[in-house]
């Protein structure tokens, strides 16, 4: 399943997983967090993402899709953060990261009010983050 995104959204997605991943006590690298991003939209990783037809039209938003392929596409992106070893923290890192909108969407199904992605704290924006290294 290849999701087809401007490729500042996945830099925004690799960066809010690098942030969520450091506040759990985990560090991942600039260039890791950039691989795992593209596995969420489907492609090998960064590279494979860089080398992909950029000039296809962006895929649809979660919002946008129908239950079933918003169901298909959740559990693929679930099964990528799965595979990379963060099971214990996959629903809450899909949900935060938010890469196609699904947090949104359930959100929403829930009856629950809609919050912007939360906001990152001081601290980790300070020395306690961990430097850029790829």
């Amino acid at each position: 399943m290849i999701i087809n995104m401007p490729a500042t959204r996945v830099k925004r997605t690799a960066k809010r997983l690098r942030i969520i991943l450091f506040a759990h006590g985990m560090k991942l690298t600039h260039g890791r967090a950039r691989d795992l991003a593209a596995r969420l939209y489907g492609f090998d990783g960064w590279r494979h993402f860089l080398e992909s037809d950029r000039w296809k039209p962006n895929s649809s938003f979660d919002k946008d899709l129908s239950e079933t392929a918003f169901l298909e596409r959740d559990a693929f992106q679930m099964n990528v953060l799965k595979a990379a070893g963060l099971g214990a923290v996959a629903r809450e890192l899909l949900d935060r990261v938010d890469p196609t909108g699904s947090w949104a969407k359930a959100q929403a199904a829930k009856g629950q009010p809609i919050q912007p992605w939360p906001p990152v704290p001081r601290s980790l924006l300070g020395q306690e983050q961990p430097p850029r290294t790829t």
